[in-house]
C-alpha cells in the first residue's frame, strides 16, 4: 500500500471513530461545531508541543528532551485510541458484514435497489428527496457521508445506490468512489446512520456475448444470453437503419460487448452499457460503437465516426393509439372554436406507456397550463418533441435527464384541458411545430477533430477487428496534418 493510500485510509478511519464517538455520547447533531473546537484544540496543541521541543533544545542542547509533560501528553494521546494504527481497517466488521447481507438481499430481490444519478447543479439532499426519502433523513445522509468526502464536489453523473426494505425504510447508501472503492451510510439497528468506507469491492467486467441467428435476432440474441434491456437497446439504436423483420437471415452472426458492474457480494449495481454492435448484414455488415458526445448524449457511431440517421417515432405509445385529433385547423372540443391544433392527439388507455420518440435531454417536466402534466426533450439536429395530458412521470426524470429512444418517460392521462385520456404529441424543428406524422429525420453526425481520435482511440481498444471494420464504400476519415507539414506544403 502506498504511503498517500494508507494516509488517506488512517484518515478515514480516525473520521468513523471520531463521528461513532459523538453517537455514543449523544452529540451529533452538534458534529459540525465539535469538529471545528476539535481542530482548534489539535493545532493549539501541536503549536504547543513545537514550542516545548523549541525550548528544549534551545535550554539544554547536548541533552535529549525528556519534559514529563511532553510524556504525558504522548501517553493521554495513546489512550484516547489506542486501537487505531495504519493497518486498522477503514470499514468496521459489522459494517462490512451489513453492507455485504443488504446487497445479498437485493440480489434476492428481498428488497429494493435504486439506481440514483446526480443532475447537473443537483446536491445529494435534493438527490435523496427526489428519490422519496424524508427531508429529515435525507440531510442526515449526507451530513454523514459529508463526514468521508464533501459531498459539494461531487460531479454531475455520479452514481448512488439506495437500499430500501419493500416499505420504502432507508437501510443503507452506496457510493463506488475511483470505481473500486465504496463508501457510504448504513443505517444501524438503534436507527441511527454510520459511514462506513471499503476498498477493492466493486469490479467492472466487460463482457463478449456472440452467436448466429436462428429465426429471430431477438429471440437467437436471448439464447444466447443477452439481457432483454441490451436486446431492447440494440433494436432501437439500429431502427430505420435495417429492417429486423426482412434483413435477418438465419446463419448470420452477432456480437455484442457490454460493460457491468460488480461488488465482492456478486450483485450487480446500475445499468449494463452497451459499447459495440456488430451484425453480419450486407456487403461490410454493421460495426456500431457507442460514444457519448459532450452534450451527454450517447449514440452509435461507424469505425469512422459518423452515425446513422434516427427517425423520430410517429406513434410514441406501447400499445394501439386511435388518432382522436389530427394536426392543423379544428374545432375545439371544449373552447368549441376553431384553432390550430399543433400536433396530434393519441387516444390510449389511461396509464398506458409514453416513450420518448429520438434519443435527447429533457428541457421541461411538470404541469404546462391546458397542456396538464408535460415533457419536453431536445434531440440533435435543432428538434425538439413535447407530451402532454400525462397522468403522470416515470419516477427518476428531471429537467436534465437524459433519455433514448423508445424508453418510457411517463403515463397516459386526461390532465389540464382534455375530455379523456390520450397523449398530445407535439415535433418542433427550429422552434416551428411540424406534423407528427411527417419524415422527421435527425441527420447523421460526424465525430471530427480531437474528439474523433477520442472515439477511435476507445473503438481501437475495444475491439480487435476495428481496422477491418473501417472498410466500406467510403474511405476511412485522414487524420488530420501537424500544423508544419501543412504550412509546408503550401510553400511549395
Amino acid at each position: 500500500m502506498s504511503a498517500q493510500k494508507r494516509i488517506q485510509k488512517t484518515l478515514q478511519t480516525i473520521r468513523i471513530l471520531r463521528h461513532k464517538t459523538y453517537k455514543k455520547a449523544g452529540v451529533i447533531q452538534h458534529r459540525k461545531n465539535l469538529d471545528l473546537a476539535l481542530r482548534s484544540f489539535l493545532i493549539f496543541l501541536v503549536s504547543t508541543i513545537i514550542l516545548l521541543l523549541s525550548w528544549s533544545i534551545f535550554k539544554t542542547p547536548t541533552e535529549p528532551a525528556t519534559s514529563s509533560s511532553l510524556i504525558e501528553i504522548n501517553t493521554a494521546l495513546e489512550e484516547v485510541h489506542p486501537e487505531l494504527d495504519t493497518n486498522a481497517p477503514v470499514i468496521s466488521p459489522d459494517s462490512a458484514a451489513s453492507l455485504t447481507l443488504l446487497e445479498q438481499q437485493a440480489a434476492r430481490g428481498e428488497i429494493q435497489l435504486k439506481t440514483l444519478s446526480l443532475e447537473p447543479k443537483e446536491t445529494l439532499y435534493e438527490l435523496l428527496t427526489t428519490a422519496k426519502i424524508s427531508a429529515q433523513e435525507a440531510l442526515e445522509i449526507a451530513d454523514a457521508l459529508d463526514v468521508l468526502i464533501n459531498t459539494k464536489t461531487l460531479k454531475p453523473g455520479e452514481k448512488f445506490y439506495l437500499f430500501l426494505d419493500k416499505e420504502n425504510t432507508f437501510l443503507g447508501l452506496s457510493f463506488n468512489q475511483r470505481n473500486t472503492d465504496t463508501i457510504g451510510v448504513l443505517k444501524e439497528k438503534d436507527g441511527t446512520l454510520t459511514p462506513f468506507s471499503a476498498e477493492g469491492r466493486v469490479e467492472t467486467i466487460t463482457e463478449r456475448i456472440s452467436g448466429t441467428i436462428e429465426r429471430t435476432f431477438a429471440g437467437s440474441a436471448k439464447k444466447a444470453g443477452v439481457p432483454d434491456s441490451l436486446i431492447a437497446q440494440i433494436t432501437g439504436a439500429l431502427d430505420g437503419e435495417i429492417d429486423f423483420n426482412s434483413d435477418i437471415k438465419p446463419g448470420q452472426t452477432f456480437e455484442i460487448i457490454f460493460e457491468k458492474k460488480i461488488t465482492a457480494s456478486g450483485l450487480e449495481l446500475g445499468d449494463k452499457e452497451l459499447l459495440y454492435i456488430g451484425l453480419e448484414v450486407g456487403k461490410h455488415g454493421i460495426h456500431r460503437y457507442a460514444w457519448t458526445d459532450g452534450s451527454k448524449v450517447t449514440a452509435f457511431y461507424n469505425a469512422r465516426g459518423i452515425s446513422a440517421p434516427q427517425t423520430l417515432y410517429k406513434r410514441p405509445l406501447k400499445a394501439r393509439a386511435r388518432l382522436s385529433s389530427a394536426f392543423g385547423k379544428r374545432r375545439h372540443p371544449i373552447l368549441l372554436y376553431e384553432v390550430f391544433h399543433k400536433g396530434v392527439d393519441l387516444a390510449a388507455p389511461m396509464n398506458t406507456p409514453i416513450f420518448a420518440a429520438g434519443d435527447g435531454v429533457i428541457v421541461q417536466l411538470g404541469r404546462k397550463g391546458s397542456y396538464g402534466k408535460y415533457i419536453k426533450i431536445r434531440h440533435a439536429g435543432g428538434y425538439q418533441t413535447a407530451y402532454a395530458h400525462m397522468n403522470g412521470y416515470r419516477g427518476d426524470l428531471k429537467v436534465g435527464s437524459v433519455v433514448k429512444r423508445g424508453e418510457t418517460i411517463g403515463y397516459v392521462g386526461s390532465t389540464g384541458r382534455s375530455t379523456g385520456p390520450h397523449l398530445h404529441f407535439e415535433v418542433i424543428k427550429n422552434n416551428k411545430v411540424v406534423h407528427p406524422f411527417g419524415t422527421n429525420v435527425i441527420q447523421q453526425k460526424r465525430l471530427t477533430g480531437f474528439e474523433l481520435e477520442q472515439f477511435q482511440s476507445f473503438a481501437e481498444q475495444l475491439h480487435p477487428d476495428y481496422a477491418k471494420h473501417l472498410a466500406g464504400p467510403l474511405p476511412p476519415i485522414p487524420s488530420p496534418k501537424p500544423a508544419g507539414i501543412q504550412k509546408s506544403s503550401q510553400k511549395k
